[in-house]
């Protein structure tokens, strides 16, 4: 309110609210007016740590409850989970020497089988596990442990997940001295750099012994930490779980759908009530003796082929729950919604491909993989992979097990291939695009997951030990053509230039 309205207001608020609604109807966009249909927005000038202060550790609980109780809740994270890390995420090194580039991979190759802590998986697994944990309860973190010379391992170094709850979000700015610029359990610079995190000892709610305070946290300097969530908003410090906007949704559909079950199961209850006019006509044992002692048994639970009894001058009412004949499409316009919510596709969510085709599901597709790319390059790179393999490679020429050299260890990351809708015309429009240069054989190699260099040495090695048995087969273009026919000419006719 501007200072003339403050003033008008309180010589006479009639006419200050009649100018107030009059600059409101003077606004240009529809959605910035205030009336009945935009009353249900509820305005906030809170910031995006403020708010998600506020509501992180319900959001994660409930999330993890939808997560652990219905397939709306796991489906997404499954897939995601499958798309973005899967089992084939590679990091491959690349410093241009052959020899150096071996010896670091067969290194990094042994490290990840043996990089867990609690020895439970590999490298892959463990990001897989990272990634997961963040897309449910809003964040999670890797802890780099540094560990004896000694240890046995290919580099001494260890890695630790834990979910996002560790930090404590209550080392705020707002409760601690001013020398603390905390926000929610993340220390921040001057600048708002990350400087480290205040993390718990144990993941809340897990025992402790006798003596051990489990509120009190420890600072842990950001250099042995990898932090992951999905930043929405600038200067957002924690994130919040994946299933955020459609938790009520969700969770509504899936009591729709346990009600409409329950609804099934007692139309399908067919039984007999028998009314007899001696009240001790019934079979010994058939009423058993209620409460109150008077020998009935109130009729409380519907089972098929249940033989109830009933007092004399008792009547029995059918109850028919009504049909629903419209639950069909509003489950498919609740079910699109919490897909495009938690950023899958309708038959990712469901399975259900019976209305799509090649060309739907392409299109489809196509938005789901650019996110699923943004997941990848945005977040669980530079937040997880890069960190933990510029330290794998500082405890590794600290453990002399590489030299270090000025240009360092460049490396790539391979992602995951997708898998075609038709194996056929996406590999046509893969060579196609080859050939024309809008992607290179390296390129084309990488988008199945797989690095080039090891390709080739595999196909020379391939066709070396097939000309060397004297086998000729189809794929190999020096003997045969696309078609299948033998590529070399005639004997009777010189080959052309």
């Amino acid at each position: 309110m501007s200072r003339f309205l403050k003033a008008l207001a309180m010589i006479s608020p009639d006419a200050a609210m009649k100018r107030m609604r009059a600059q409101d109807m003077l606004r240009a966009y529809d959605a910035a007016q205030n009336g009945r249909r935009t009353a249900s927005f509820r305005p906030g000038v809170s910031s995006a740590n403020a708010e998600i202060g506020r509501a992180l550790p319900a959001l994660r609980e409930r999330s993890s409850e939808l997560v652990r109780n219905s397939p709306l809740g796991s489906r997404p994270l499954a897939i995601l989970k499958a798309n973005v890390v899967g089992t084939d995420l590679t990091v491959r090194f690349d410093t241009g020497d052959d020899k150096i580039d071996r010896t670091a991979q067969q290194l990094f190759d042994d490290w990840a089988q043996m990089c867990d802590m609690e020895g439970e998986t590999s490298f892959t697994g463990l990001v897989a596990l990272a990634f997961s944990a963040a897309l449910e309860r809003g964040d999670a973190i890797v802890r780099m442990r540094a560990m004896p010379l000694k240890s046995g391992l290919p580099v001494p170094l260890l890695l630790h997940v834990g979910e996002g709850d560790l930090i404590d979000e209550t080392r705020d700015v707002s409760l601690f001295s001013k020398d603390s610029r905390a926000r929610l359990g993340v220390e921040l610079g001057e600048n708002d750099q990350r400087l480290g995190y205040w993390l718990h000892r144990s993941a809340p709610g897990e025992p402790t012994r006798l003596g051990q305070n489990q509120l009190v946290s420890e600072f842990v300097p950001r250099a042995d930490v990898c932090h992951i969530y999905h930043r929405l908003r600038p200067g957002q410090v924690r994130g919040v779980p994946l299933l955020t906007p459609v938790l009520l949704s969700a969770r509504d559909f899936a009591d729709l759908v346990d009600a409409l079950i329950v609804k099934e199961r007692m139309q399908a209850a067919i039984g007999l009530i028998v009314e007899s006019p001696d009240a001790n006509a019934s079979l010994p044992g058939q009423i058993a003796a209620d409460s109150a002692g008077d020998g009935v048994r109130q009729i409380t639970k519907l089972a098929p082929g249940t033989v109830n009894y009933t007092r004399p001058g008792e009547k029995v009412t059918p109850f028919i729950p009504a049909g629903n004949s419209s639950f069909e499409p509003v489950s498919q316009a609740v079910l699109h919604l919490i897909a495009a919510g938690a950023g899958v596709t309708y038959d990712e969510l469901t399975g259900d491909t019976s209305r799509s085709n090649y060309t739907g599901l392409r299109q489809g597709k196509i938005a789901a993989r650019r996110m699923i790319e943004e997941m990848q390059w945005h977040m669980l790179v530079p937040q997880l992979i890069r960190r933990i393999t510029d330290r794998f490679i500082d405890h590794a020429i600290l453990a002399g097990r590489l030299p270090d050299r000025p240009g360092g260890y460049p490396r790539k990351y391979v992602m995951p291939a997708h898998e075609p809708i038709d194996p056929v015309k996406d590999m046509q429009a893969d060579i196609l695009s080859v050939r024309a240069g809008r992607m290179s054989p390296q390129d084309f190699a990488g988008s199945w997951g797989r690095d080039w260099r090891v390709v080739m040495k595999e196909t020379q090695d391939f066709f070396a030990a097939s000309d060397a048995a004297g086998l000729v087969f189809d794929i190999d273009p020096r003997q045969r053509t696309r078609s299948g026919a033998d590529a070399s000419p005639p004997s009777d006719q010189p080959a052309e230039d």
